[in-house]
């Protein structure tokens, strides 16, 4: 038995402990149920999984075990997880998110930005364009392929201009990618697992908002993100423009196509797509008919139907989406991901375990001691650090589950807590996440191309996560909570 066996089955060994203390230890009370004991033992239980194991196998556990134990019957249960709707919904993005990157539309409008003829001879042109298109486009698509093709891009500027590995102008770049690519990831509900969970969350609650209220705060947070990260490099990095002089935006353009009919036709399915979801609020002061089928397809049927016409959709003689082969190019243990998650965040909040309750009347009573602000603050500063070591959709679930209940506690007791933009924010905050290799699925990309070291994303990082912590605790919560 090799090493890492040995480790997964010591850490398999401890989440069953841990499982079996927390349920012989904690009794039911104070608004917990029997059920509830089992919930709260199988969630630590499965932390622990998450963060030593892995989150495939445990998070598909979950709902059988919730099945197993009684603590909800199956065919709610199933509605709950498989059944839920980011379920479908990322399924169907990533299937969208396939399509643009056969057909080289990422590749493209990345490109498109950098060989602008302006950037010759001006790298601070150069560099804001960059970051700037990295923004963009992971504000519509996922966060693994941006990262895939700029990293290939940024080896082929440096190539291209002899900048080494290890050189402050690479290392420029690379941050750059480290950065911009995970913190858009939660900017939108575009193809973006974390944001979609927490619009779940608040439709759960009777809070729901709208995919144009989120990105009225998503949007400009990440483009703030862009601003810091330049000044990071400008005062901080101070990469070596020696030898830019020799960037040919023509050089960088030579061998990209232009976009096929292929290509165009997924451009235009993906932005029919975004235009239903962004419909409720474009549409409501001048087509309210229009504003209402946009409310009606809600956020699952289009992105299902769009996979639907580009599967229908052939060039020669194959179609544009090949679901039956694509399928197998996604990453499926996101979705299994999801199915826990889900399976959690309506077990923890449902009457008949008590949860909810039981952390209401834990933290309450010491939130209501101090100052509102203070309450919001801690939650996200606990957020922001815990996710430079963990994956940040476990956290969010983390803190959503101990601190919505306190909210709604404290605003059933005379408080004016906004838990809608709260929530929103907490995703900002917990995708700024790229400090260690540990922080997203992006970073270890990053930290092992050979112009970024780990040491560079704490000395580079920190001061960015300290001003994106205080940008989201001071400015955009009170904005969110203005529009929500």
């Amino acid at each position: 038995m090799s090493a890492a066996t040995k480790k997964k089955y010591i850490h398999i060994c401890i989440a069953v402990a841990l499982f079996a203390i927390v349920a012989l230890v904690l009794k039911p009370g104070n608004g917990l149920t029997d059920k509830g004991v089992l919930t709260v033992a199988l969630f630590a239980a499965t932390i622990w999984c998450w963060i030593f194991v892995g989150v495939d196998w445990p998070s598909l556990l979950v709902p059988g075990a919730l099945v197993a134990m009684g603590v909800m019957p199956q065919t709610q249960m199933l509605a709950i997880s498989f059944g839920n709707m980011c379920f479908a919904y990322v399924l169907a993005t990533m299937l969208l998110n396939v399509a643009l990157e056969d057909t080289g539309v990422i590749e493209k409008v990345a490109t498109w930005f950098i060989s602008r003829k302006i950037c010759k001879g001006h790298p601070w042109i150069f560099l804001t364009l960059f970051f700037f298109s990295i923004v963009t486009l992971e504000l519509f698509i996922d966060c693994v392929p941006i990262t895939l093709i700029y990293l290939v891009m940024c080896d082929r500027i440096c190539q291209m201009l002899g900048y080494e590995k290890g050189s402050k102008f690479g290392k420029t770049l690379v941050y750059a990618v480290l950065v911009l690519v995970i913190i858009p990831y939660g900017a939108t509900p575009i193809s973006h697992p974390g944001a979609v969970l927490m619009m779940g969350f608040l439709q759960a609650i009777d809070k729901p908002i709208t995919a144009g209220q989120y990105m009225a705060v998503g949007v400009p947070f990440s483009y703030l993100a862009m601003v810091v990260v330049l000044l990071i490099v400008k005062f901080l990095i101070k990469p070596d423009f020696s030898k830019f002089d020799a960037y040919d935006p023509d050089e960088m353009a030579k061998d990209l196509k232009p976009l096929s009919t292929k290509g165009w036709v997924s451009v235009i399915v993906f932005l029919l797509v975004v235009l239903c979801w962004l419909s409720p609020d474009l549409f409501k002061g001048f087509a309210p008919g229009l504003a209402a089928l946009g409310s009606q397809l809600s956020f699952v049927a289009p992105p299902i139907i769009g996979v639907a016409v580009l599967s229908i959709i052939h060039f020669d003689d194959k179609p544009v989406i090949n679901v039956a082969k694509d399928l197998y190019r996604i990453p499926l243990p996101t979705l299994i991901f999801i199915v826990g998650i889900q399976a959690f965040a309506n077990t923890l909040t449902n009457e008949a375990t008590g949860v909810s309750v039981w952390l209401g009347n834990i933290f309450a009573p010491f939130a209501a001691t101090i100052p509102a602000s203070a309450v919001i603050w801690i939650t996200l500063l606990m957020t922001i650090v815990m996710t430079q070591f963990l994956s940040n959709i476990v956290v969010l679930n983390l803190i959503w589950a101990a601190f919505m209940p306190v909210f709604v506690a404290l605003n059933a007791a005379g408080g004016n807590y906004n838990i809608a933009a709260w929530g929103v924010v907490m995703v900002l905050i917990a995708n700024v996440a790229y400090m260690f290799p540990s922080a997203s699925v992006c970073s270890p990309m990053c930290f092992t191309s050979g112009y970024l070291e780990v040491s560079d994303g704490v000395k580079y990082g920190l001061p960015s996560v300290v001003i994106l912590y205080l940008v989201g605790a001071i400015l955009c919560y009170p904005f969110a909570s203005m529009i929500m």
